[in-house]
């Protein structure tokens, strides 16, 4: 389950989860074979073959970390058309349900569940304590605390506090925006600083010599050294660039 919510993260609409999987487990496969047919040695093969593997599951957080930021830049839309409705006469539920479409696409499963609540005779006020639940983030849990506050005084100020709430989000977005610019660019040249030496080792590994050097226990040990000194200062780089997470102040 963690998995396929991680993979709808990814933002791939065009491939099942299992299908990607199979990919992906194909195309590494398919690496070792060649790396194995082109170098001669196993441990050279192998040590390459897993500082990519890492660097591709970093990739994927980063692209799942990526569309969550750009699903950010939708919810200012959402506001906006709730605003819209509500502006129109609509009620609040109704405002909510009709505006489902303009939410952030990696969020419309959520509302649909919310819909359903609602169909089933369950509370407003409780349906939108299940919706934030579903959707977990700060964003979401400030929408839902502040409908719920206006549904409880009659939605007094509450066009008011939702225009102010979409301004604000889209100043925050911005913010955010140009801050990972920044910092994708520091891991990606951290990256390929890691990744260079293994990709001089592997035009190296093409002479017999240094294949038949790397096959030795001397040469494997030197291979494990090399490849955790590697991964220590991508790790490290790793948690020095870290950015903070929006706190959900709003959680509980």
């Amino acid at each position: 389950m963690r998995f396929e919510r991680f993979f709808i993260s990814l933002g791939f609409d065009w491939l099942d989860a299992k299908k990607f999987l199979g990919l992906l487990l194909g195309g590494f496969l398919t690496l070792v074979v060649l790396l194995h047919a082109l170098t001669g040695s196993i441990p050279i093969t192998l040590s390459i073959v897993f500082c990519l593997s890492v660097q591709v599951w970093d990739s994927l957080r980063t692209r799942a970390r990526d569309q969550l930021e750009k699903q950010s830049e939708h919810w200012p839309k959402f506001l906006d058309a709730i605003h819209s409705a509500c502006w129109a006469g609509v009620s609040l539920e109704q405002a909510v349900l009709d505006c489902i479409n303009f939410a952030p696409k990696g969020s419309i499963w959520a509302f649909t569940e919310f819909e359903k609540d609602l169909s089933s005779g369950m509370s407003f006020d409780l349906a939108m304590v299940n919706l934030k639940s579903r959707l977990a983030s700060p964003i979401a849990d400030r929408f839902v605390e502040l409908t719920r506050l206006a549904n409880q005084s009659g939605g007094r100020g509450y066009l008011e506090a939702l225009r102010a709430q979409s301004v604000q989000l889209r100043t925050e977005n911005a913010t955010w925006a140009e801050i990972n610019a920044k910092q994708n660019w520091v891991i990606s040249s951290a990256k390929l600083a890691v990744f260079a030496p293994w990709l001089i080792l592997l035009l190296l590994s093409i002479r017999p010599e240094t294949a038949q050097t790397f096959n030795s226990d001397t040469g494997a040990v030197v291979l494990v050294l090399g490849l955790v000194a590697s991964l220590l200062a991508f790790q490290l780089t790793r948690y020095l660039g870290a950015l903070p997470k929006r706190a959900r102040v709003l959680a509980g």
